[in-house]
This record gives structure tokens, C-alpha cells and sequence, in this order.
């Protein structure tokens, strides 16, 4: 029989990895990973908030969806607030519908936190600020991140050294209307870079051999990463002032990585090849503005 695992369980896994009372942790979990729990989610999401402690913060990511530009009269009414479900995951909306939580006040990159430093956190991440500030900040407090799950993308930092070394892609021209603190309501546009996640995993060996990487363990069943977000972003940092590619994924016909950065190939002799190779040859409309990046 698969084993259910408790609240005690996962608290054990926790302590083993690495997390301790007090901590500023920001989480990235696969509740699909983890298996059974007796109480689901609620299970996981109480058994971090006992092991970081009334002294303690978790935060996590909980975007929401944003639209091509100019917005459509339906998309124009889609204002979202501090209980929009985010399309992140069970756990970050576990997170939206605790009593204790808070939400960041930027209209799209919303980040939830829960404990001491929650309403700090999310009221200094404004519509003004970039995507991923909040991330920059608890760097700068040396935070910790526990990746939940081995198909779980990123460590929390990479965005935030990608943004901070002045990479840019195309314009991505979408963006969503939100009500401003005086009531207003007001367009809020994609100001920040995003990336290809399949490209992000190629950083753990150096993670592991340069000591990003405080422990490795299990979670449940997932397995799990626990780092410190100021030694990632370390070396993500230097790495990328070295080679600003490297977090380009390695597949030839991906439209992101060779097109889309202002340090992008951009061959579409060759990037055309490719992906019309990995589609046999099949092409529509869509397609046909996607290759040649007509909006």
C-alpha cells in the first residue's frame, strides 16, 4: 500500500533538508510529486509554516495570466485583486486562501507570502517595480529557496540575474488592466524578461560543485533541492557575464531561445530549418506569424 505521509512526516523531511525556524523560504512545489498526503495540501503547507515558526516567511510564486495588447473588450474587464487564483499551482493557491496571507501589490507577477515579513514583502512590490523585485529583495536577505519536485523549473534566482545583467527580448506587448490603490483603474504593461525554463536546469552542476546548494533530499516522495537564493544568484551572475547564452535551452526549433533575445542567433534560415522539422513540415497561419514574429 502507497504510504500517506502526515504532517509529522513532512516536518521531518523539512528539518532533514535543511529548514530551520526563522527562515525567509521561497517555495516551487509539484504537489503531484510529493504523493499522498493525509490532508492534501493544507498537510504540506502547515508543515512548512511549524518548521520556519512565527519568525519565520514562506512566499511563493503566484503569477497570473496577462493578454496581447491592445486588450480585447473582454480581456479589459479581467481586473484581477489580492484572491485571483494564480495559474502556479495547488500550493501557491492553498497559499492565496490562507487567513494569514498577503499578496504582492504588482498587478501580474503576484507573489503570496505568509509570516513575519509577508506584508513588507508584498506591499514594497508595487505596480511600479520590476517582475521579479520581490525576488531581488529576499536575495539581498539571504533568503533560502526549497525546490519541491524534480521536474520543478528554476531556483528563484536565475530571473532576477538575467534582468539584473540587461538582457532583453523582443518587445512582449501584453499586459492587463488593474485597479490602482486611489481606485483607479489603470493599464499595467510587461516590463520584465522571461526565459526558457527547459534552459534553467543546465545551472545545477554548478550550483552542486560552487555551493549553491545547502542540501539535496526528499520531500514526501519529491525530490527536492534546498539552496541559499544570494549563492545561486552569485553564480548565475557569473556565469552569464561570461556566456549570456547559457540559459538557452539546447533545442534547435526553440523560438524563445534562438529568435527572441536581443543575443539570439536569429538566423531564420537555420532556426527555420529546425522548426519546420520538429512540426514534419506542417504549417498554419499562426505558424507562419510565430516564425517570422508578426503580431
Amino acid at each position: 500500500m502507497e504510504k500517506v505521509f502526515s504532517k509529522e512526516d513532512i516536518i521531518k523531511d523539512l528539518k532533514a533538508i535543511g529548514v530551520k525556524e526563522g527562515d525567509l523560504l521561497h517555495l516551487k512545489v509539484s504537489m503531484k510529486s510529493v504523493g499522498p498526503l493525509e490532508n492534501g495540501v493544507i498537510t504540506l503547507l502547515d508543515a512548512i509554516l511549524d518548521s520556519v515558526g512565527p519568525e519565520g516567511t514562506i512566499v511563493a510564486d503566484a503569477f497570473i495570466p496577462f493578454f496581447q495588447l491592445p486588450l480585447s473588450e473582454e480581456d479589459t474587464k479581467k481586473i484581477p485583486h489580492d484572491k485571483t487564483p494564480s495559474y502556479a499551482g495547488a500550493f501557491a493557491n492553498a497559499m492565496i486562501k490562507h487567513p494569514m496571507m498577503h499578496r504582492s501589490k504588482h498587478p501580474i507577477q503576484k507573489f503570496v507570502a505568509i509570516g513575519k515579513q509577508a506584508e513588507e514583502l508584498c506591499n514594497n512590490h508595487t505596480p511600479t517595480s520590476g517582475g521579479y523585485d520581490l525576488l531581488d529583495d529576499m536575495i539581498k536577505q539571504k533568503a533560502v529557496n526549497l525546490t519541491i519536485g524534480a521536474g520543478v523549473v528554476g531556483v528563484g534566482t536565475t530571473h532576477v540575474a538575467i534582468d539584473h545583467l540587461g538582457f532583453k527580448r523582443r518587445e512582449v506587448n501584453k499586459g492587463i488592466n488593474y485597479q490602482s490603490a486611489s481606485g483607479e483603474i489603470k493599464l499595467a504593461e510587461v516590463n520584465w524578461n522571461g526565459g526558457c525554463g527547459r534552459g534553467f536546469p543546465k545551472f545545477y552542476p554548478e550550483y552542486r560543485e560552487k555551493g549553491g546548494i545547502i542540501k539535496e533530499g526528499k520531500i514526501g516522495m519529491a525530490q527536492s533541492v534546498f539552496t541559499s537564493m544570494a549563492e545561486t544568484y552569485i553564480i548565475e551572475i557569473n556565469r552569464l557575464k561570461n556566456d549570456p547564452s547559457f540559459f538557452f535551452c539546447d533545442n534547435p526549433a526553440c523560438y524563445s531561445c534562438r529568435m527572441t533575445w536581443e543575443h539570439s542567433e536569429r538566423n531564420y534560415i537555420k532556426f527555420g530549418y529546425h522548426w519546420l522539422r520538429e512540426r514534419k513540415g506542417k504549417m498554419n497561419l499562426s505558424h507562419i506569424k510565430l516564425l517570422f514574429g508578426i503580431k
